[in-house]
């Protein structure tokens, strides 16, 4: 949840309308949005956003081109001409490996007051730290166009480098600005880890900022003087560079600003073609009306989905077969399956008008048997002394395989990821372990941690679904012994017999690690972490653990399911 201000005045004056606190609050629900609190003397209303997915709602003039389509007073996608600026920008090879993207526009004729300035950076910040992941995937910044000369290079520099940032008259080096800024304490730390600095220079030479710690004080100063400004986003994900900068421009657009493009000329090493930003061709995907109607309960035909699918500011188009291909906005990418879209409609016809229908078969709650399995081989491992540990399903490939030496590894691939960070999905637990292990190096030890939970693999062409559990013990004196009498511990009391056997793995230590099996059939591995994967992780105390299947522990109801 996101929670925001906005004046209640300016909201009306948006709508063109005098609305009570009640009915303001009834229209913002199609927002996903409440009224969390109303400062009368301030005219300031305190909003909360129901949605983190939707960084587009998260400002006034977002809700307001929600409700403007369900009143009526607008329908479809909102749009603006894109006119060429001229401007360009070059992104230098060096930022390959570290913050390789960035879109551009230019925004002119923009009527800048004390309130929208705060509005504009209110928005920003709320991208910045929820979408940009505080700054890590993506960061915003605005500059005053007027100082600054094409083509903008986006490169690295060196620690030396100076220049005035935001809030400060005197020059600093890079390296002085992320140690004693109060934005570079803050955010310096995204810097370091790049082991570069990247930069923005106007062609002239003049520094607009160090992304994504701080902007310049004189050119990345955006005042009420300010009629044309350059926005930029910097980031580490294609895709979510530009979705911001869409959000930007839209909103900006909303206010009566002119949007101009920008061109970005990458490299080969980060990009293959040049890119004119912002990018607003629209997705669509097509929606078989009759699973609509199945999954929601309600009668609906083509011509109404169209009709409700442009309430909710989407084109929509009728096709045979009471189908619709729905156009998204470029300012959204929230949408990913059908699902998605039948949750549009329904907003559309208000949840508040859908009748509730009764029961068709009355059943009374329980758990799964296989949950039972699950929760009393998490019982065990706690009374083993484990903390359980619910680790992401959707996870960063480098954690499956370089991390702990497995560099080949077939891994069911997200198709379009939001980010690199969940983009596939585990095939295994234990690697999950090592990663948490990795980041917590600063608490005291032992650090006994366990895992129980799904695991995706593929067979041939088949996705195959399974319960494992994992265990994992950090300690100065940890041993495979250690991590013995634990699986031990947990066989005895689920009364299976197991044999472990001596084998080699590339994330364990030669001689110290051992195949898992029950009835001959292979189901596990257990072992000392590879000195080498702790060096690398910078873990610098013995790591121990096992990982068994679940499905192969006769005594309970585990079951491997086909997915796909």
């Amino acid at each position: 949840m996101v929670s925001i201000k906005a004046s209640y005045t300016k909201i009306q004056e948006f709508l063109g309308k005098e609305l009570s606190l009640e009915e303001l609050e009834e229209l913002l629900s199609f927002a996903k949005t409440e009224i969390d609190d109303y400062v009368k003397e301030e005219d300031m209303l305190v909003l909360d956003i129901k949605t983190s997915n939707r960084p587009d709602l998260w400002c006034a003039e977002g809700m307001i081109r929600e409700i403007k389509g369900i009143l009526d007073m607008e329908k479809g996608i909102p749009s603006y001409e894109v006119k060429e600026s001229g401007f360009s920008v070059k992104v230098d090879s060096s930022l390959a490996s570290s913050r390789p993207y960035i879109a551009c526009a230019i925004a002119k004729k923009i009527n800048l007051d004390d309130f929208y300035i705060k509005q504009l950076m209110q928005h920003s910040e709320k991208i910045d730290n929820s979408y940009g992941r505080k700054r890590k995937r993506s960061s915003i910044g605005m500059y005053n166009l007027s100082m600054i000369q094409s083509p903008v290079l986006y490169q690295t520099a060196q620690k030396s480098h100076k220049f005035t940032p935001l809030g400060y008259e005197k020059e600093m080096t890079l390296d002085k600005i992320l140690n004693e800024h109060e934005k570079g304490q803050e955010f310096g730390q995204i810097v370091k880890d790049y082991g570069i600095y990247p930069i923005l220079l106007s062609a002239d030479g003049m520094t607009l900022s160090l992304p994504p710690v701080i902007n310049s004080n004189d050119v990345g100063r955006i005042t009420e003087d300010t009629t044309e400004c350059l926005i930029e986003v910097t980031g580490t994900n294609f895709e979510t560079v530009n979705v911001v900068l869409n959000i930007l421009c839209q909103t900006m657009a909303d206010h009566g600003a002119d949007i101009y493009s920008v061109v970005i000329e990458y490299p080969p090493e980060i990009h293959k073609e040049q890119v004119i930003t912002p990018i607003l061709e629209l997705e669509s995907i097509i929606i078989e009306l009759d699973i609509i109607e199945k999954y929601l309960d309600v009668k609906i035909n083509s011509t109404k989905a169209k009709e409700l699918m442009q309430k909710r500011r989407f084109e929509c188009e009728e096709l045979e077969g009471n189908k619709i291909k729905v156009m998204i906005p470029p300012y959204r990418k929230d949408i990913l399956h059908w699902v998605d879209i039948a949750e549009e409609i329904v907003i559309a016809l208000d949840y508040n008008k859908i009748g509730p229908t009764k029961w068709k078969v009355l059943t009374t709650g329980g758990l799964l048997p296989e949950t039972e399995s699950e929760n009393l081989v998490r019982e065990i491992l706690v009374g083993a002394y484990g903390i359980e540990l619910v680790t992401n399903i959707l996870t960063d490939p480098s954690i499956l395989t370089s991390n702990v030496n497995l560099d080949k590894q077939e891994l069911i691939k997200i198709e379009n990821p939001v980010s690199q960070t969940y983009s596939v999905l585990r095939n295994q637990l234990f690697p999950n372990l090592v990663n948490v292990i990795s980041k917590n190096t600063h608490e005291s030890y032992p650090q006994i941690i366990f895992e129980v939970g799904e695991v995706v693999r593929m067979d041939k062409n088949d996705v195959w679904t399974q319960t494992n559990a994992a265990f994992c013990i950090a300690d100065a004196d940890a041993s495979f012994e250690d991590a013995h009498k634990r699986l031990h511990h947990l066989m005895k009391l689920l009364n299976t017999e197991y044999k472990i056997e001596s084998t080699t793995h590339p994330s364990f230590t030669d001689g110290r690690c051992g195949i898992i099996s029950i009835k001959d059939i292979q189901c596990g591995i257990i072992g000392e972490i590879n000195p080498l994967i702790l060096e690398k992780n910078q873990i610098w105390v013995p790591l121990v653990c096992f990982e068994v299947e679940l499905p192969s522990i006769p005594t309970l109801n585990c079951k491997t399911k086909k997915t796909y």
